[in-house]
C-alpha cells in the first residue's frame, strides 16, 4: 500500500508540479488549496505527510500545523513546510518534521518524504 500525502498550497501551478513529482514515486496524492479545507481534508481521512505551504488566504500553515499538533490522534501525522518563506524557526517552533524552500529544495522533496516517512 502507498503512503498518502496531501498537499497544501493556494498556488495550483505548485500543487500540480508536487502532485506529478510524488506520484511518480507511487505516492497517493490528494490536495488543498487552502488552510481550511486542509483541516477539512484531515477530517476525511488522515494522511501519512502533509507538504504544507506557510502564507496561504484564511488559516496559514503554521496556524494549520500547530492545530494538528494539538490533535493526539494526529501525532503519526508527519508535517514538512514547503514555502518561500524563510523563517524556519516558525516552520519548526509550529511542530513541522521538516523545512524545504520552494526555490531550492523542490528537486530533493521526494527524498525528504522518503526520509520524514521513515522517521519514528
Amino acid at each position: 500500500m502507498s503512503e498518502k500525502i496531501l498537499i497544501v498550497d493556494d498556488s495550483k501551478l505548485v500543487t500540480d508540479i508536487v502532485k506529478m513529482r510524488l506520484e511518480m514515486y507511487g505516492y497517493e496524492v490528494r490536495l488543498a488549496h487552502s488552510g481550511e479545507e486542509a483541516l477539512s481534508c484531515i477530517d476525511d481521512e488522515v494522511p501519512d505527510l502533509m507538504v504544507l505551504d506557510v502564507q496561504m488566504p484564511g488559516i496559514d500553515g503554521y496556524e494549520v500545523c500547530r492545530r494538528l499538533r494539538d490533535n493526539p490522534l494526529l501525532d503519526d501525522l508527519r508535517i514538512i513546510m514547503l514555502t518561500s518563506s524563510d523563517d524556519k524557526h516558525s516552520a519548526f517552533e509550529a511542530g513541522v518534521d521538516d523545512y524545504l524552500n520552494k526555490d531550492v529544495d523542490l528537486l530533493n522533496l521526494p527524498n525528504r518524504v522518503k526520509l520524514v516517512l521513515e522517521m519514528d
